[in-house]
């Protein structure tokens, strides 16, 4: 009766809400020997990991650190709590091998997950009730923590000769790392210094995305390893690498089709021999290669794909640690693409990849000293070299630039201008552009061509009065048109459409109206021709967009205003009119409908943002981070029910 009180006990525990980290409390009414009992009795794979010599005394306030196999952190947790209660238990840190949620350390496995594996199989007995790593692996293990994790918390000094202020601890570090290093009959003075040069040596010092991620926490990290790296060379800016996993290895078309779509370009593609993968595999993504909160595991690194990006977004003040922030937008599309079809019960994640240049660099030193010198160098200086612009640049404009950087540039003749420079990957777009202002220049609508390079395009310098725009949806960067704006766009398209063409994204933000020029569309990249027989008018895959199904076009990324239009221009939130009335001779009765139709649209937008800022407001307060949490934990039941 009593262990199947437990026993439901520990299953109502593991029902509750999810936890956001790696601290617990020991179940009300269960010992420490009882608790460790129940690990014996079901075979837990787990060690102690420090401070158990007086186990199961332990000092008032102090936590039991405990590392554990993945597949069996579930059940440890099924005997604790998250939070303690009226009954003060004891508190742990229980981390898992691979770092999984609520199991890692600043997002990432708390020792490299080869080095946790190798603890948890050399553990040994302590007085026959407690599990605890051998000598070596104890040494190695408070080293690396004293090091890492704490820094100069430790109280341990930097090295010989050190000025800095050495803090106050609960434990001396210094003394029993001397003592476990006198039995294994290794002395060494334990300083800061000295123990990474000893973790170097054994190939346990974190590799650089890791030491990245615990910097923050860890001043003496940013000291020792980052304040006088020397710079990365300019030249690296854009480098990114996109690691393939086992699972995905068959797919590197679909990622390289991927990654263009994105805007970046692909220098080169290296499936990894075996000493590669085995070098990758320790050094990237902190060694963990496990199946993390996924189905399953994506398997070990297999490919590398190297890319480029020519207009990174670098968060922060230093563009070489600095996320690049379009990486991983790529690396989530990415994913998308690559699971695309993937029943949900078969999930994992197939790529993983750097996240700015230098750690591009260090993840690259996996294929050898003389690649990046001798095979990527030429490759990026020529990338870099084709997309400087021509003339100098007065200020770069806003927009994705995924197939071309746009920037206003003093031109020696003509002023200052438009300069459309296009990446080599894009150069299909670069044609279409040219196409239209040699073929359409008839139209008033397509701008003018002032001059052109081998990937580039000079148009005028329009200035937008949006007369065209009667006001801006809310929350988005669409406007809502006037109607002699919607009926010009119309009849733009229907001469397409005479001609044989069709032109995809006419969307608000590629439209200017110029006082003396009048409306222009400026985007033309997806101007193509039909390559089956063209649809009627109305139907026209300018208004209506690609028919599902239909293959061998270049689309836009679909956006909320697009997914049934060929742009945004002809969406009835923003024309407030069928295609069909549009392409009609205007009527002054369809003024008041096509009015009536945007306020109703304008309505319910303004609605869905009123209520997304709720939800964030709700969201930021205390009540609302419990409301998901719980949200989270009813959803993970019914995924295990």
């Amino acid at each position: 009766m009593t262990k199947g009180l437990s026993g439901l006990r520990r299953a109502v525990r593991g029902l509750g809400v999810p936890p956001s980290g790696a601290r617990r409390h020991l179940a009300p009414g269960l010992s420490l020997d009882d608790f460790f009992a129940e690990l014996e009795q079901r075979d837990v794979c787990y060690v102690v990991l420090r401070w158990f010599d007086t186990l199961p005394d332990v000092d008032a306030g102090e936590d039991i650190d405990l590392l554990v196999a993945d597949e069996d952190l579930t059940f440890v947790r099924s005997l604790m709590t998250t939070r303690s209660g009226s009954q003060s238990t004891q508190k742990f840190d229980i981390y898992s091998v691979s770092g999984l949620p609520g199991s890692d350390f600043h997002g990432v496995p708390y020792y490299a997950p080869r080095f946790a594996r190798e603890m948890l199989d050399g553990g040994t007995w302590l007085r026959d009730r407690y599990r605890v790593p051998s000598l070596q692996h104890h040494y190695d293990s408070l080293a690396y923590h004293a090091v890492y994790h704490k820094g100069h918390a430790s109280g341990l000094s930097a090295g010989p000769g050190s000025d800095e202020i050495r803090r106050p601890t609960d434990h001396d570090y210094e003394a029993v790392l001397a003592e476990l290093a006198e039995r294994l009959d290794r002395p060494l003075h334990p300083t800061l210094d000295s123990l990474d040069r000893y973790l170097a040596a054994r190939d346990l010092r974190p590799p650089l995305d890791t030491l990245e991620r615990l910097e923050p926490a860890n001043p003496w990290i940013h000291k020792h390893f980052f304040d006088d790296q020397p710079a990365v060379d300019d030249l690296w800016g854009g480098l990114a690498v996109f690691v393939l996993r086992d699972r995905a290895k068959p797919q590197v078309d679909v990622a390289v089709e991927a990654l263009d779509r994105e805007g970046f370009e692909v220098l080169d593609v290296v499936e990894l021999n075996t000493a590669q993968r085995a070098r990758a595999s320790h050094r990237l993504r902190g060694g963990n290669w496990a199946q993390g909160p996924w189905p399953l595991s994506g398997g070990a690194p297999a490919t590398f794909v190297i890319a480029y990006d020519v207009a990174p977004e670098v968060s922060g003040l230093d563009p070489e640690r600095g996320t690049n922030l379009r990486i991983p937008r790529a690396k989530d599309a990415l994913r998308a693409h690559l699971l695309d079809g993937v029943g949900a019960e078969v999930r994992y994640n197939p790529v993983h990849s750097s996240d700015n240049p230098r750690q591009a660099l260090d993840y690259l030193e996996v294929l050898g000293g003389s690649y990046v010198e001798h095979r990527l160098r030429p490759l990026v200086q020529r990338l870099v070299d084709s997309v400087t612009f021509p003339y100098p640049v007065v200020r770069k404009l806003p927009g994705g630039a995924r197939r071309a950087q746009v920037a206003v540039v003093e031109h020696p003749v003509h002023g200052q201008c438009v300069c459309k420079l296009f990446r080599p990957g894009a150069a299909r777009f670069l044609d279409r552009e040219l196409r239209a202002r040699a073929e359409l220049g008839d139209l008033p609508e397509v701008p003018d061509l002032l001059e052109r390079g081998d990937n580039w395009v000079l148009t005028t310098l329009y200035t937008d009065d949006r007369s065209h725009n009667r006001r801006l949806l809310p929350g988005r960067q669409d406007a809502q048109l006037t109607g002699d704006a919607s009926r010009a766009l119309a009849r733009f398209a229907h001469r397409l459409h005479d001609r044989g063409l069709f032109l995809l994204d006419l969307s608000t933000h590629n439209v200017v109206t110029d006082p003396a020029a009048g409306l222009k569309v400026l985007d033309l990249e997806f101007l193509q021709e039909y390559r089956e027989p063209a649809p009627a008018v109305p139907d026209s895959y300018t208004f209506r967009g690609v028919p599902a199904g239909t293959s061998g076009y270049d689309v836009p990324k679909l956006t909320g205003l697009t997914q049934r239009v060929g742009g945004s221009a002809f969406h009835p939130a923003v024309s407030g009119a069928s295609v069909e009335s549009l392409l009609q001779p205007h009527r002054p009765l369809n003024t008041g409908r096509r009015v009536l139709v945007q306020s109703g649209w304008y309505v319910l937008f303004l609605g869905k943002r009123l209520r997304r800022a709720a939800r964030s407001a709700l969201g930021a307060s205390r009540v609302g981070r419990d409301v998901r949490m719980i949200a989270r934990g009813l959803s993970r039941r019914r995924g295990r029910s």
